[in-house]
């Protein structure tokens, strides 16, 4: 493992750079908003942090956070938080009810704004069906070749 002046350990450092390279902007800004700590501490003379301790921190930001978002794809890829969809809920229920009080002068429905987008591992996965019949078989079948197998 190298060592940085001081004779710390430089653990973590080339992923650190390399993330700090791609997302520096968002993991600054994640890193002092959730933990308080400044990643300029790194390069200050008599400070504790370590490019380990920071990836670890980096590792562990919450789905919401902008260097998560950064990772994805960019801030469109940020989730959404629940005042977000309750802000989101409150603005088409007042836009259905202004085009209710409208009569029949409005005929179009308003827009329904974008929902945030959902990735590929955010989908839920849906599972098979099998029928029971089809277990049965597969039982039986399973029961055939133990038996042969004796």
């Amino acid at each position: 493992m190298e060592r940085v002046p001081g004779g710390r350990s430089a653990g973590g450092s080339r992923q650190l750079v390399q993330l700090i390279d791609d997302h520096g902007p968002a993991v600054l800004a994640d890193l002092l908003r959730y933990y308080g700590v400044d990643l300029r501490d790194l390069w200050r003379d008599g400070c504790d942090l370590t490019p380990r301790y920071v990836f670890w921190l980096v590792e562990h930001l919450p789905a919401d956070s902008a260097t998560y978002a950064a990772m994805k794809g960019g801030p469109e890829f940020r989730p959404w938080t629940i005042d977000t969809y309750l802000i989101a809920q409150i603005v088409n229920m007042l836009a259905v009810a202004n085009h209710q009080r409208a009569g029949k002068r409005i005929r179009k429905m308003p827009i329904q704004p974008p929902k945030p987008k959902v990735t590929t591992a955010q989908k839920k996965r849906r599972g098979r069906v099998v029928r029971v019949s089809d277990m049965n078989a597969r039982r039986a079948l399973a029961r055939q070749i133990n038996e042969s197998s004796k």
